[in-house]
């Protein structure tokens, strides 16, 4: 804990009247509270070498003069002239403000005090209490209190100093305040929620005016239009998963159906340790270019028996696929090895993400419309209020 000195007389036999005062700091309870000193930037910065120096002649330094005078600081002087010192918390040595190029103003900001030395040899850094907020005032805050002020005094006067010439709140306004609550509680209610008009909330559109309600309107019709779009394009996110079952399904198919041919031609040829050649069809389907209704993508997503409701298809391509009839196969759907169609490498990640992408352009479109709505009504109702005024 840092210890002060205020600036006295020092006690001697020939003015028994003085006295020696200490003023001892209080140690801030709350270290994330304090801040950690900076430099002055008129201050000379010192490097290592002159510190280290410096430090050699002070310990070298007799702690006592030839009049057998207690000396201190960097300087060992003795305290005659009864200048401003502080205790390190660190050495326990008192310097001088002035040899440690402090202000003496801020005596009563400092919690924690280091001499060159120690911080130096990294013992501590220099700590600050938080000063008042008040101009001219260098005392430290209430921590307690959660205070930005030292006193109320010093708070009453800075909001004085705020208030005198301010076009925003004139002493009209405070006074209008002031009559308008009754409690403490209705001062930190004022202003969190918007006075609406009663046309405003509820919206009766009935009593706005005509320019206000045309823009609503338009505003509606936007967001019925996107919504819709909206409500399609989450139909056919909700579908994907469709898309990638009947895949499953028809490689499942076509797996079934090869494996037991390559099995006899295995056994004929008696190669030992042959594996199956897995089916892995591409299975692109041009079609998924074109968006269907909402309520047909509904209708196949609130399917059960995913096979039964592409029964047709999917037995057409593994009859295809089967008879080697790629050819002559007029399907939608690209029956090509999946690791070797280039043509539509990563399509369904792709479509996905195409999918995901223009959700999240709607949604962001509706947020849109929405606050434009918002600002429309707000502006409307600032400008009745500043009319009434």
């Amino acid at each position: 804990m840092a210890e002060i000195r205020e600036k006295t007389p020092l006690e001697t036999t020939s003015t028994p009247e003085t006295e020696h005062d200490l003023v001892r700091k209080r140690k801030s309870k709350s270290p994330s509270l304090a801040v950690e000193t900076k430099r002055a930037k008129d201050e000379d910065v010192e490097s290592n070498e002159d510190i280290a120096k410096q430090y050699k002649r002070f310990k070298a330094a007799p702690k006592y003069n030839l009049n057998s005078e207690e000396v201190y600081c960097i300087c060992r002087k003795p305290d005659h002239g009864g200048e401003l010192m502080v205790g390190c918390d660190g050495c326990e040595e008192w310097f001088h403000f002035k040899c440690m190029k402090i202000n003496s103003q801020y005596k009563h900001l400092i919690d924690k005090f280091y001499c060159k030395f120690c911080q130096w040899k990294g013992v501590g850094s220099m700590l600050w209490n938080r000063k008042c907020r008040m101009p001219g005032c260098f005392q430290p805050i209430r921590k307690a209190e959660k205070s930005k002020y030292c006193s109320e005094e010093c708070g009453r006067r800075y909001l004085q100093g705020k208030l005198q010439g301010s076009e925003v709140l004139t002493p009209q306004h405070i006074k209008f305040v002031l009559t308008y609550i009754n409690t403490y509680d209705d001062l930190i209610k004022m202003g969190v929620e918007f006075p609406e008009l009663p046309e405003v909330s509820p919206l009766d559109m009935e009593k706005l005016p005509l320019h206000i309600r045309n823009e609503l309107v338009e505003n509606a019709s936007k967001v019925d239009k996107v919504q819709s779009e909206h409500s399609l394009v989450t139909a056919r996110e909700s579908f994907l998963p469709i898309i990638k079952e009947k895949i499953r399904i028809i490689n499942e198919r076509l797996q079934n159906t090869v494996e037991p041919v390559e099995e006899e031609s295995a056994k004929k040829k008696k190669k030992k340790g042959s594996k199956t050649k897995k089916v892995d069809l591409c299975c692109f389907d041009k079609r998924l270019d074109d968006l269907l209704t909402k309520e047909e993508y509904e209708k196949m997503i609130q399917s059960d028996n995913i096979y039964e409701t592409f029964k047709d298809e999917i037995d057409e391509i593994v009859h295809a696929y089967n008879n080697q009839d790629n050819i002559s196969y007029n399907g939608s759907m690209c029956l090509q090895d999946r690791r070797k169609c280039l043509r539509h490498n990563g399509w369904f990640g792709l479509l996905t993400d195409q999918v995901w992408k223009r959700r999240t352009e709607l949604e962001n479109a509706l947020q849109k419309l929405e606050e434009e709505k918002f600002e429309t009504l707000r502006a409307y109702s600032i400008s009745r209020y500043e009319e009434d005024k």
